[in-house]
């Protein structure tokens, strides 16, 4: 994206003026932010895009990465989560997930969350089915904590994680990559897919 097609100041300044006029709270606008209101209709002014219907519960954050499907296992787990210490399983699974291809990908990540911690795997995955939605590998979401260091920020979860959602198999069980975010810190790491859908997870899909 150019310098000059980016949202101004003035413009947000503008949004704001409008939300005060209308009698919208500071506290209104920011649950509209938390929930993923506002990350939706912005993905709705976008032309390429379609929006997702959040399920019962739910809700939804885009994030758009590039990433390269053939980037060297180690190196990815380190660029997203400096962190991660050497002796951590995630490290042991690399040729569970060879690479896809060559080219660099930029694509946009579907996050989902149950703020209420109310989520889990095999539930999250049928409802990405009924939207054809196409599970992301851990390359994927290890770009994702590479080039959006302060994403728990944006989304006011601190700590928070995001998993890539096409499973493993590891030490005998079906197991998942995620990327975490507590503080200034960041991580990489490997767990049973039982273990996910608490209020701090985000499940990561793409269209």
């Amino acid at each position: 994206m150019s310098k000059n097609t980016l949202v101004t100041s003035n413009q947000t300044d503008a949004v704001r003026d409008m939300a005060n006029a209308k009698g919208v709270t500071r506290a209104q606008f920011q649950s509209a932010q938390d929930d993923g209101r506002i990350a939706r209709f912005l993905d709705s002014l976008r032309g390429d895009s379609c929006v997702i219907p959040a399920p019962s519960g739910a809700c939804i954050h885009t994030v758009r990465i590039r990433f390269k499907p053939d980037s060297g296992w180690q190196e990815a787990v380190n660029a997203a989560g400096p962190n991660t210490p050497s002796e951590y399983n995630i490290r042991k699974v690399g040729d569970q997930y060879p690479p896809t291809g060559t080219e660099e990908i930029e694509e946009d990540l579907i996050l989902l969350n149950y703020p209420k911690g109310d989520g889990n795997w095999n539930t999250v995955h049928a409802w990405a089915v009924t939207q054809n939605l196409t599970k992301t590998v851990p390359r994927e979401v290890f770009a994702l904590g590479e080039q959006h260091p302060k994403l728990h920020e944006v989304l006011g979860q601190n700590p928070m994680y995001a998993v890539a959602t096409t499973e493993c198999s590891f030490g005998g069980g079906r197991g998942a990559c995620y990327v975490w975010w507590v503080g200034s810190g960041r991580g990489a790491g490997l767990v049973w897919v039982d273990n996910f859908g608490d209020a701090s997870g985000w499940f990561v899909f793409r269209q």
